[in-house]
């Protein structure tokens, strides 16, 4: 494995052999939490993760989400708020944007250097 694949990633039972990446892979050796939901969230819930990852993003962890729409979204909108670092981990390729509602979402992360 290369020395950039990520360490804690290591010790699971199955690592996956292979991560495609695109932008700054030092995100994934910072202290970083996950935030991850339904894609049909209430408005409550919508601004509760946005308002947790961007509190948490302003504390200096790296919020990783899926960059699905609904809570993974709002999770990445409010770390980018917080112009904290956000890691989108897509369940298929680098180079296909996913949901495409949630281009602009991808368009900040990448003009920050997150993807």
């Amino acid at each position: 494995m290369d020395s950039t694949y990520p360490a804690q990633l290591k010790q699971i039972y199955d690592p996956p052999l292979v991560l495609y990446v695109r932008g700054n892979v030092d995100a994934f050796a910072q202290p970083g939490i996950a935030v991850v939901g339904t894609r049909h969230p209430t408005p409550y819930g919508l601004g509760m993760a946005e308002g947790l990852a961007c509190d948490l993003a302003n504390r200096g962890l790296v919020i990783f989400s899926g960059l699905a729409r609904g809570v993974d979204a709002a999770a990445h909108r409010g770390a980018i708020y917080a112009k904290g670092r956000t890691v989108a981990v897509f369940g298929i390729g680098v180079d296909i944007f996913y949901p495409k509602r949630e281009q602009p979402v991808t368009e900040q992360m990448l003009a920050l250097g997150e993807l």
